[in-house]
């Protein structure tokens, strides 16, 4: 028995160390044995112009369950049948086309892993299907029509901004006029800063088109009066410029590398300013009056700075920015450049108050940065209470008191009642309710409402301060977020 006792310890002595000996081989191979996934392609900046001269930045984010260890660009010309390469792990690549070549450039990415589970190409693995980089020549391709540019002056307290917000929401999906457009949101201190030392603000909401070309003050105007006002921009004669934004996001810093070329196709130089925009398509920070989202809500100034160019020729800007907190998928950017005439227009056009020196916007682009598809966040919001209201029991009540001024304070007063929304453009999974970090709600179907039980009410003497954020995730577990400060009695 003795005998079969240490047998026992020492197969038991092996396992552990054969164990061990696994383990150990398994850790230094940097989990190869184990990895049968193959890497995936999730981005790359696909087809896109470039022009003569210039130098093209191609972009390309890859994943792998260990590690994805080769990324290479295969890329030639129209002219040619041999493929050059390089190395893509970093990210990205930069290719200088030659000035006055009028060739076309091909290309396609591989990338593998240490395990061999792939490569993986796009949009092929051999050139068997390509991206295409056109080439455009300065002056004989490049085109110079005008696109407007819009920016509404609003706050999240402005009763009547979500009306405008809407309209020139309306107005972009349409794709029936040329213009860009941005919610400068005052509750952001640059967009606050910036609206009232350039346009000398008198209200809200109010949209300034090309720079002050034209204004529209107060948000019960109808929607024709901003569809004949950007139309009127449209048609405005302008110098020969054209502005060209392109922003690539680089998966290895977390940077967006931002690129403007302004081209002047006058027969003098031009001198002015470039403004570029870094704008959310789906505000992280603010919502509206309504509880809504902001959308375009501006970020901030990734240039902001005068230039002049050369007759007949281009001028090109970059600037590297970390994302930081920022979901780069749900990140736009407009450049736009404004003349250097000052002309003179007013913040308050009925009145010709609050004068302001006006500098037109000559020229707009536009891009995303991320190409292609995009997974933007959910949407999500709180419809009730809102901002500088009284409910009792749940129902909006004494609106005499805040008819034409919001009180400083959200006051509720007995059973609380809180109701929000909640969208996505996949799915919604799940939407939170918190009290003073408490999760009181948690629901997976709509309507993502919650009232308090009456036996769970507390009755305090006085009133105290919550607040109430709600939380929506959707399926591939983005999240968003609204919040409110209330004073509460009887409430919770």
């Amino acid at each position: 028995m003795r005998l079969i006792g240490k047998l026992l310890i020492i197969i038991i002595l092996l396992g552990f160390l054969l164990g061990a000996s696994a383990y150990i081989v398994m850790y230094t191979g940097d989990g190869e044995g184990s990895d049968t996934q193959p890497p995936q392609i999730t981005f790359t900046s696909g087809n896109f112009s470039v022009t003569a001269g210039q130098t093209a930045i191609i972009t390309a984010i890859f994943t792998d369950n260990v590690k994805v260890t080769e990324a290479t660009i295969y890329y030639n010309t129209a002219a040619s049948t041999i493929w050059n390469s390089l190395s893509l792990l970093n990210g990205s690549v930069s290719i200088d086309i030659p000035l006055g070549t009028s060739d076309d450039y091909y290309y396609y990415i591989t990338v593998d892993d240490a395990a061999g589970n792939g490569p993986v190409g796009a949009p092929s693995i051999d050139g068997s299907e390509v991206f295409t980089i056109t080439v455009k020549q300065n002056s004989d391709d490049e085109d110079f029509t005008h696109y407007v540019f819009v920016e509404e002056s609003t706050s999240v307290t402005c009763q009547y901004c979500p009306n405008v917000g809407a309209i020139l929401e309306d107005l972009e999906s349409s794709h029936s006029y040329r213009f860009y457009y941005v919610s400068m949101i005052l509750d952001n201190s640059v967009a606050a800063d910036y609206l009232s030392s350039h346009y000398n603000r008198y209200g809200d909401p109010t949209v300034y088109i090309d720079g002050g070309y034209k204004v529209l003050l107060g948000g019960t105007q109808p929607a024709t009066n901003y569809t004949s006002a950007i139309q009127e921009a449209e048609n405005r004669v302008v110098p020969k410029i054209s502005v060209r934004v392109n922003a690539e996001y680089k998966n290895t810093t977390g940077t967006i590398e931002t690129s403007v070329e302004v081209i002047n196709g006058e027969e003098v130089a031009y001198t002015g300013t470039l403004r570029v925009y870094l704008a959310e398509i789906i505000s992280s920070q603010f919502n509206d009056y309504n509880g809504m989202k902001y959308k375009n809500g501006f970020v901030d100034f990734i240039f902001n700075e005068e230039f002049s160019v050369d007759a007949m020729s281009s001028q090109t800007f970059t600037e590297s920015r970390s994302v930081g907190s920022l979901d780069y998928e749900n990140l736009k950017i407009i450049a736009v450049v404004f003349s250097s005439e000052k002309n003179v227009a007013y913040s308050n056009p009925p009145a010709n108050g609050n004068p302001f020196d006006a500098y037109y916007a000559d020229a707009a682009n536009e891009t995303y940065v991320a190409k292609g598809a995009r997974n933007l966040p959910p949407e999500v919001g709180i419809l009730s209470p809102q901002k500088g209201k009284i409910y009792i029991r749940g129902n909006l009540r004494l609106q005499f008191l805040y008819k034409n001024k919001l009180r400083p304070n959200t006051w509720m007063i007995g059973k609380a009642s809180i109701d929000t929304y909640a969208k996505d453009d996949s799915k919604i999974t799940r939407v939170e309710i918190y009290v003073n970090d408490n999760l009181v709600a948690n629901m997976t179907e709509p309507p993502y409402n919650w009232t308090l039980p009456m036996k769970l009410i507390k009755k305090p003497l006085i009133p105290k301060d919550y607040t109430i954020t709600v939380k929506a995730y959707d399926d591939t577990n983005k999240m968003a977020t609204a919040s409110i400060d209330v004073k509460a009695w009887w409430a919770f």
